[in-house]
């Protein structure tokens, strides 16, 4: 869930107009409309109090889109993956949708940041010893909004959590995946990847299909997070009437350049 809130807030900082000179005629991958088949509502608790997100999905698992709390200072009124990897950023009140690779940005954000880093401080950035986390299913199970549910322990040196996975009937893969991958990702990868992703509870999702994480907690302690609602719906969103910012070529770099 962390990483679906840093996304957001990606997106809201992105979503900010740009020069006029950026903004080109939609690429022939951006569609004009996508139609969404489930609503998910859920809410995260925490110390700034409660914030309800709510997601957007289509049964293949070619779209996935992400809306924030209302109450949130976000200029981001939408933010969707599509099936051609990329991310399509609406700012209603700017009437713009602002279009990047997300994955790119990301990966690009990361390379940048480790640059600094090492110049910073004249010495080369050595990666961080692994966490020792483990993930297990505890054959534990439940229902969620009318879905089985099933529990996995998260566990490392600080401590215990419990996560529930609800077993739904739509691919939600693009939401945990920044965008890429599809059902068929896991076939794409090799055996190391498939254990790291094992102990990565954000990973489970990824390796077992139409799994979405519906609930967080930790022993004795109130719900982290929370699954309100899963719905069918007919929602829908177009490109019509909004100046579309073509950023899908460029990387973090060029974006930044481009204010």
């Amino acid at each position: 869930m962390k990483i679906i809130l840093c996304l957001v807030a990606v997106g809201a900082c992105l979503g900010q107009p740009l020069s006029s000179s950026v903004i080109t005629k939609p690429a022939a991958a951006i569609p004009a409309s996508i139609k969404f088949d489930r609503e998910v509502i859920q809410q995260v608790h925490g110390e700034d109090g409660t914030q309800t997100t709510t997601y957007y999905f289509s049964l293949n698992g070619d779209y996935a889109a992400v809306k924030p709390d209302p109450k949130s200072d976000s200029e981001m009124s939408l933010m969707v993956y599509t099936n051609e990897g990329l991310t399509m950023m609406f700012n209603n009140k700017q009437k713009t949708v602002t279009v990047i690779k997300m994955a790119r940005v990301v990966g690009d954000g990361a390379k940048m940041s480790k640059e600094l880093a090492e110049q910073m401080t004249h010495k080369k950035v050595t990666k961080d010893k692994q966490d020792d986390l483990t993930v297990t299913a505890t054959g534990k199970t439940k229902t969620i909004c009318g879905y089985p549910a099933v529990e996995y322990e998260i566990k490392n040196e600080g401590g215990k959590a419990y996560w529930y996975y609800a077993k739904v009937d739509f691919n939600p893969i693009k939401i945990y995946t920044m965008g890429a991958g599809d059902s068929g990702t896991q076939a794409t990868m090799d055996a190391k990847k498939i254990q790291q992703l094992k102990n990565n509870p954000m990973g489970i999702p990824v390796l077992n299909k139409n799994y979405l994480l519906a609930e967080m907690s930790t022993p004795g302690g109130p719900k982290g997070m929370e699954t309100k609602a899963i719905n069918k719906t007919t929602f829908a969103v177009s490109t019509t009437g909004y100046k579309v910012i073509d950023l899908s070529k460029k990387g973090l770099a060029g974006m930044i350049g481009a204010h």
